[in-house]
């Protein structure tokens, strides 16, 4: 069977990374022949693209060859419809309108786009980066990679998006940028302890999914890659996780593995000054804009709280950045913009990122 049937025939991402896995394996990239046409008559109305049109490729054939998810089913901790999770899975924990939602690695592993109404989720698994994204549109998974990343599109006006880049590439809204909400990602066990009153993505989705089955093989903890990067950076492992923030051209990066059971981080990136709460321990990082010092106040997962009391006002602020208790009480930090991802990922589009270096200051 000829690679291009291959292709044609295999709906779902997944199954045409497996069948191909049997055929190489891949530490650096898939050949030329996965490289889109991106031409007028094949994709039209994209125009001239903002990245690089050489380093765009199939991921899999055409528009919703993944399919996301649209108002799904949401179901609270102890559901029978939970139980393809564990507590060590990794969840995106998002707050919106005072509820608590999640939404598991193991379901966007296999859709990586959840229509919220309100606010959309996107997920690649190839670069483990997940956003919450709070555009007024609709997106669906478009099958094209670029830095081995998700390009998604917008359903009313067919533009495409490049997930880490944070702006559409091609189409109408080309240059329009994403705006990133605050988000949560992090084990389910961490999240239930924190937020018992959850609701999650029922596995009843509509689609015949085995959603305790990780559909990529070992692709989590060798040193392969599927498909090609810009820039390879070898300072860190391929799929070390770390949290990107980018600010005014300057990019840091901050391995996930590095902070303490509960760390409070304050650094300047590109003059501005920011916060970054991390555990290595409960496994999430988060970063807020602000010159505000914190020092963490209250630590009881299994509890519920979590929160942090800045030292100028001793206001006590939640890990989503709210301040619920002090002068400051009511009032919310800046979302930083960052997110998580493997570090070739965030290498590749941040090519002069520096490392942190691990002092806490």
């Amino acid at each position: 069977m000829r690679i291009q049937k291959i292709i044609n025939t295999k709906w779902l991402r997944p199954l045409f990374l497996i069948t191909l896995m049997g055929a190489a394996t891949l530490t650096g990239c898939k050949s030329d022949q996965y490289l889109v046409d991106l031409s007028p008559d094949n994709i039209p109305a994209a125009g001239t693209w903002l990245i690089n049109e050489n380093e765009i490729y199939w991921g899999c054939s055409g528009q919703d060859c993944i399919p996301g998810l649209s108002l799904p089913a949401m179901v609270p901790v102890g559901s029978s419809d939970l139980a393809y999770l564990d507590d060590a899975d990794l969840v995106i924990g998002v707050r919106s309108e005072g509820g608590y939602y999640a939404y598991p690695h193991p379901v966007l592993d296999w859709h990586e786009v959840v229509n919220a109404g309100g606010y959309s989720i996107s997920y690649c698994p190839l670069t483990g980066s997940a956003m919450k994204m709070t555009n007024d549109l609709d997106f669906g998974v478009s099958g094209m990679l670029y830095n081995s990343n998700l390009i998604m599109y917008d359903k009313s006006t067919n533009s495409f998006w490049p997930q880490m880049l944070l702006k559409s590439a091609a189409g109408s809204r080309r240059g329009t940028h994403l705006e990133l909400d605050v988000m949560m990602e992090t084990t389910w066990g961490t999240w239930r302890r924190l937020y018992p009153e959850t609701l999650a993505l029922s596995q009843n989705t509509g689609y015949d999914r085995d959603y305790t089955r990780y559909p990529y093989g070992s692709y989590k903890t060798d040193n392969s890659l599927y498909f090609p990067v810009g820039q390879a950076d070898n300072r860190l492992p391929k799929k070390e996780r770390v949290l990107g923030i980018s600010n005014h051209g300057a990019s840091m990066a901050f391995r996930l593995s590095q902070f303490s059971d509960i760390s409070v981080l304050h650094t300047e990136i590109g003059d501005d000054q920011f916060v970054i709460f991390g555990s290595t321990t409960y496994n999430f990082a988060m970063a807020f804009k602000t010159d505000r010092h914190f020092n963490i106040e209250i630590v009881s997962i299994n509890n519920g709280i979590l929160s942090f009391r800045d030292a100028e006002t001793e206001s006590e602020w939640t890990i989503f950045g709210e301040a619920v208790d002090g002068e400051l009480a009511g009032e919310h930090l800046e979302p930083a913009g960052g997110f998580i991802a493997y570090w070739f990922s965030w290498a590749a589009f941040n090519p002069e990122t520096t490392v942190w270096d691990g002092v806490l200051r």
